[in-house]
């Protein structure tokens, strides 16, 4: 009987099973060549292979589909899917639907579990393909079980080494599937109830609505999630979890599932953090030493620049202790000193600069010394001989020279509690400020002498105390320039005249130089000599414009003038150009004693100045001042001059003292560096005023 040709009715009646092998040609039995070593192939493929009629029926095996799939269950023609168990067979057809649902020949593949040899299960994929030239389908079948169980314990343990959990959730049923033990990776104990919920409640608070939310909008195919959180596992331990996850349809009839991973990023948050930490460190350790650099730059005295140091340089190296010393007469000087420096600087204040000290030798060798640990110590000073290391808490140390054009003079030091190596990049930091420290040390101490010289200056202009005249009493104030360099102009005076009057004087010399606190000098005295032999006021201030026009030199002042006449109780006044007296009167309130005004000193030859005259009786206090305490950038003078007026009247029961002081504070709301001059005469009784000499405050 001839063969069945493939797609005649006996071929979709009858299974036949290819045998091999087949005769080959020239042998005078067997079809042709080609078909021969079609069939020969067909028969000794690797894995099964079967023609399937559209209804799945199988028309043709070969031998290894006999045995991949399950034996056959009946003998004649029967459906592929026969060979599967039961519960499979549904799935089966689904799969030849989906192959005869591809016009164009797509194949379709599924993995089936088998049962096998004992209680092993076989993993086993078939794969089907439509072909339209024949009006049928290809069927393969291959057994994975070996292949699968290998790539599952490397899938396996790729997701140990990645820390990574594989897992899907059926989104309609709440099944879960785990792959290999990866609910491990969560650090929860195994249960017989859903993981999922469990993961949920251990979420932290503060990230479950985040969480919620990411998780709440999965409904369709391709929905993906991508979220990171913290958790705390069954030991209470912090985790950081990022997921990352897309919705797929599986199983039959298809479910929506979430497949997903999770991978456990703690290290890499806890690297993240201390990375964040060690960025805002550094951040706030610039800032800081900006914050230092300007210090030390705008500096003006050596205990700004120790403060500088030992406060906030300390903090922003993490050091535990500070201290600057200064090279005086051979021997060490502590300038500033903080935490364990204090202990330092008692032990080193005040010892040779020749002692067997790393301090010493930083100074004898202008080289910076970084000792690391109590050994290298040790090792430095011979033994420690001095005992440094037991009397601080500092156990490694860092030791600069201060210099100033190439000379040492002092020393920067900074102690740590712990063993410290000095990094290039910390060294390189410690060198510039100890450069930035010595050059504002070098700086403030030219600073220092020019502000004690002119303190100096000023004092000698100044009276070293006011005459005693009776029935008066006095206060003098002198508020230097804020920077505390300058030479001022401004004097007070107060002296008795030689017929028994008092002369009161306040005055301003333009300019902050030597030379007008040298003329502000020569206009006192000539004010007071022209005193004992003018008769008023303003042909006193005559006699002073025109000495002062005859020096020349480019220099005027103003002034305020006022004579006390206590036999006929009255005062007379003149002014060249000055600001008013304040008069107090008993009842508290005061007025302006403004004389009409005459030109500065020196700027007017010949120049007249007219005189006031007003009644003793109708004067409580008087008060003579400079323009520097009521006038400047952020005061103008008729506020000045308020204020000044407000505090006569609330102080009308207050000493001379008491009153000169409160009258400073206006001075602090002038906004400028100006000095000023003040004198304050209040009238009272001979025992009210005897013994009560006042001191000038410069």
């Amino acid at each position: 009987m001839p063969e069945p040709h493939l797609g005649t009715p006996e071929a979709t009646a009858h299974h036949r099973v290819v045998p091999g092998p087949v005769p080959g040609p020239g042998t005078g039995a067997g079809p042709e060549p080609v078909p021969a070593l079609a069939r020969t192939a067909f028969a000794h493929a690797p894995g099964g292979i079967a023609l399937l009629d559209t209804c799945g029926y199988e028309l043709i095996t070969n031998p290894r589909w006999e045995t991949v799939l399950c034996p056959s269950p009946a003998a004649g023609a029967h459906p592929w899917t026969a060979r599967l168990p039961a519960e499979l067979r549904r799935a089966g057809r689904g799969l030849l639907d989906r192959a005869l649902a591809h016009a164009e020949g797509h194949p379709v593949e599924r993995l089936f579990t088998l049962p096998g040899a004992g209680d092993q299960d076989r993993s086993v994929v078939v794969k089907i393909r439509r072909t339209p030239a024949l009006g049928h389908c290809v069927a393969t079948a291959f057994d994975v079980t070996d292949e699968l169980a290998e790539r599952q314990q490397q899938l396996s343990l790729a997701l140990h080494t990645a820390s990574l959990a594989a897992w899907s959730v059926d989104l309609d049923s709440g099944e879960e599937r785990w792959f290999d033990d990866s609910e491990e990776l969560y650090g929860m104990r195994p249960a017989a109830h859903r993981l999922v919920p469990r993961i949920q409640e251990a979420i932290a608070p503060e990230h479950r609505e985040a969480v919620h939310e990411a998780f709440a909008g999965l409904e369709n195919e391709g929905d993906q999630v991508e979220t990171t959180f913290a958790m705390h596992d069954d030991e209470g331990r912090r985790r950081w979890m990022r997921v990352d996850a897309r919705v797929h349809p599986l199983s039959t009839p298809p479910h929506r599932w979430l497949v997903g991973v999770t991978r456990d990023v703690t290290d890499e948050v806890h690297r993240c953090g201390a990375l964040e930490e060690t960025a805002r460190r550094e951040t706030d350790r610039a800032d800081r030493i900006e914050e230092i650099a300007a210090a030390l730059v705008s500096a003006s005295t050596t205990d700004a620049v120790g403060a500088a140091i030992t406060d906030s340089f300390q903090q922003a190296l993490g050091a535990i202790g500070a201290l600057v010393l200064v090279a005086e007469h051979g021997h060490f000087r502590s300038l500033a000193s903080s935490g364990a420096g204090t202990s330092m600087a008692r032990i080193l204040d005040g010892m040779p600069l020749d002692a067997q000290v790393p301090a010493a030798r930083v100074i004898q060798d202008n080289r910076a010394c970084y000792i690391g640990s109590p050994q290298e110590h040790r090792a430095v000073t011979d033994g420690d001989p001095h005992d440094l290391l037991s009397r601080t808490q500092a156990r490694s140390w860092a030791m600069l020279p201060l210099s100033c054009a190439g000379r040492p003079t002092g020393v920067l030091a900074l102690g740590f509690a712990r063993w410290h190596d000095f990094p290039p990049g910390e060294r390189a930091l410690l060198s510039t400020v100890a450069g930035l420290t010595g050059q504002a040390l070098a700086r403030t101490a030219l600073v220092q002498d020019r502000v004690e010289l002119a303190q100096a200056v000023q004092h000698l202009l100044m009276p070293s105390q006011l005459s005693q005249l009776p029935g008066l009493r006095m206060a003098g104030r002198y508020v230097p320039a804020c920077d505390g360099v300058r030479i001022g102009g401004d004097w007070y005076d107060a002296f008795p005249l030689a017929d028994g009057r008092y002369a009161l004087c306040v005055g301003d010399v333009e300019g902050h130089d030597v030379r007008a606190a040298a003329v502000m000098g020569q206009i006192r005295t000539a004010v007071r000599a022209y005193s004992q032999t003018e008769s008023g006021p303003g042909a006193v201030l005559a006699k002073a414009n025109d000495l002062l026009s005859s020096l020349g030199g480019g220099h005027f002042a103003t002034c305020s003038y006022l004579v006390l006449d206590p036999h006929r109780g009255h005062l007379e006044a003149a002014t060249a150009g000055h600001v008013p007296a304040i008069v107090g009167r008993p009842d508290g309130t005061t007025e302006l004693l403004a004389p009409p005004p005459g030109p500065p000193l020196g700027v007017q030859p010949g120049a007249a100045y007219a005189t006031v005259s007003r009644p003793l009786t109708a004067v409580r206090t008087l008060v003579l001042l400079s323009d520097g305490l009521v006038e400047g950038p952020d005061l103008d003078l008729d506020e000045g001059m308020d204020r000044v007026r407000e505090i006569v009247t609330h102080h009308r029961d207050a000493s001379p003292e008491d009153l000169a002081d409160a009258l400073l504070t206006v001075s602090a709301r002038t906004g400028h560096l100006d000095d000023a001059a003040l004198l304050v005469v209040r009238r009272g009784s001979d025992e009210e005023a005897a013994g009560r000499p006042t001191q000038p405050i410069g």
